[in-house]
């Protein structure tokens, strides 16, 4: 039987690392594109976080980090994919000092173990998913994958939905980099925290689909996000009871 997965660690090379990194996206991205950066005054100091967010482009975990940074969330953990994250040596840099990355197109009969060590990481790292699987449109939240269910499972932490509202201004999945047309337009909104309490007994679909309706539901302040409301039986619609 083959044992743990390896977990990262929090060094002070790295850490130091991860706030120029952090400083430089913000200034990068943050400043320019972010018009406003809802809810951050619900993250509590000391406290790692579960953060679960739409996927526009590849700068969404750029924007994210120099959020982060700002809000004192760091050292932060990102689920990539190795394939995408390796396709240049300056995604390679960064994935390296950010990412746990994943061979998410091929079958591996440890993805779950791996998974799970990605959930450990979260007694050091603030730990960040793009629970899609791929990058959508920035107005509707697709399925979510089931790899979402273990990761948390796992790390019993507080879950916090993120919607990023008008990033398919300036990037996607298929589409060129704009760098004037969402000029000051991104808007990022951070819901409740969601508490272990509230979903670690719910079965792993029932799981998916609140994880989607939660970030779906963060978005809907912005006005952006047509999802329609699936009733998930035993699950409320207060993210603390």
């Amino acid at each position: 039987m083959a044992g743990p997965m390896p977990q990262p660690r929090v060094t002070k090379p790295l850490l130091l690392i991860q706030k120029l990194l952090g400083i430089g996206a913000h200034l990068a991205l943050g400043v320019p594109y972010i018009r406003r950066a809802q809810g951050l005054e619900r993250l509590r100091s000391g406290q790692k976080y579960l953060f679960v967010a739409n996927h526009v482009s590849l700068l969404d975990t750029i924007l994210l980090g120099g959020l982060s940074w700002r809000s004192g969330c760091i050292p932060i953990l990102v689920l990539g994919d190795r394939q995408v994250w390796h396709a240049s040596w300056i995604r390679r840099v960064l994935s390296s000092r950010i990412g746990f990355l994943l061979e998410r197109g091929k079958l591996n009969p440890n993805r779950i173990r791996e998974l799970q060590a990605f959930g450990r990481a979260g007694s050091e790292f603030h730990l960040l998913v793009f629970p899609e699987g791929t990058r959508g449109d920035g107005v509707n939240v697709a399925e979510c994958q089931p790899g979402i269910y273990f990761i948390a499972q796992e790390a019993q932490m507080p879950i916090v939905p993120v919607f990023i509202e008008n990033m398919q201004l300036i990037s996607t999945k298929t589409g060129r980099f704009h760098p004037f047309a969402g000029w000051r337009k991104v808007v990022v909104h951070y819901g409740e925290p969601i508490l272990p309490k509230v979903y670690s007994e719910m079965p792993r679909k029932e799981f998916t689909e609140f994880i989607r309706q939660s970030i779906a539901g963060v978005g809907k302040s912005g006005g952006k996000c047509r999802v329609q409301s699936v009733p998930i039986p035993g699950v409320g619609t207060t993210a603390n009871p």
